[in-house]
């Protein structure tokens, strides 16, 4: 019979078993890139098993990140690893800084006029939204595509509130603000498992786990203005959430990497520099 807490610590890896390219893009962005690139084919498979993600279905998702160029294999002996290609190492290395790096300051807007469907669609990937017709709007942020007629801009009279009503439609902030309180919910009774003590294995399924559900959120998120956000916005509290839960389960979940997850070379470095600098961008979370 499960105990309670096995039941809530159930509850965070296998609410649904994700897909299988998502959650491996997950475990090379949290755990593999920043300690360079390369894990054993075997210990993926093992970190996937705790999601429910069968062998047959790793093996497939890998299969097609490689034909996608994201990963490259490599043998050695009877081993097969596999590594992020050197456009993947940067495309995951950016995407971090959304995840780990320091809370999003103020900013101001880009717009944009642009009339080619192929630039609008990676406008709208980079969370930009439409205004009206061929007028695109996002927030000047770094990494930004500048595409069409584009212009900065700021506002200039923001005590109207008409912005504010602009931004909540144009971008769907209800419903992101309500993935946000859901992903609190969902992941706030974690706090008490870690005040409890997780065992290190434990520690690292639910990092990942955290890290996936934080990710599918973040990566939808315009990361617009704070002079446009509510006060009590919901990704505020999810930010400091997460940078909490991640700085509880890292010392654990750390030890596990460097004692058990390997490379070519043997046994992933457990803390090596680009993952000191995450913990101290966490660390300036509000």
């Amino acid at each position: 019979m499960h105990t309670g807490t096995e039941i809530l610590a159930d509850s965070f890896l296998r609410p649904f078993p994700p897909k299988a390219a998502q959650l491996i893009v997950t475990i090379y962005g949290d755990i593999v890139e920043p300690r360079g690139g390369v894990l054993w084919m075997g210990d993926l498979i093992s970190l996937c098993a705790g999601f429910s993600v069968n062998e047959s279905l790793v093996r497939t998702a890998v299969s097609r990140l490689v034909s996608k160029g994201q990963l490259i294999g490599e043998r050695e002996g009877r081993r097969s690893f596999y590594a992020l290609t050197p456009d993947a190492r940067e495309e995951y290395h950016l995407a971090a800084d959304l995840f780990y790096g320091p809370e999003d300051p103020d900013c101001g807007w880009l717009l944009t006029r642009c009339t080619e469907a192929a630039d609008q669609a990676v406008l709208m990937r980079f969370g930009f939204a439409s205004l009206e017709g061929n007028v695109y709007i996002g927030a000047d942020r770094p990494g930004r595509p500048i595409l069409g007629t584009a212009f900065r801009a700021s506002a200039l009279n923001l005590k109207s509130g008409e912005l504010e009503k602009i931004a909540a439609s144009s971008f769907g902030l209800e419903l992101l603000a309500r993935d946000y309180t859901g992903f609190v919910s969902h992941f706030k009774p974690m706090q008490n498992l870690i005040a409890d003590g997780v065992a290190p294995p434990s520690a690292l399924l639910f990092r990942l786990a955290l890290v996936h559900a934080y990710r599918g959120i973040r990566l939808r998120d315009p990361r617009l203005p704070r002079s446009v956000l509510p006060a009590d916005w919901a990704g505020y509290e999810a930010r400091s959430l997460f940078a909490a839960l991640y700085a509880g389960l890292s010392p654990a979940a750390d030890s596990y990497i460097g004692r058990n997850l390997l490379n070519q070379d043997g046994p992933l470095p457990a803390t090596p520099d680009a993952v000191q600098e995450r913990m101290r961008s966490l660390s300036l979370t509000d």
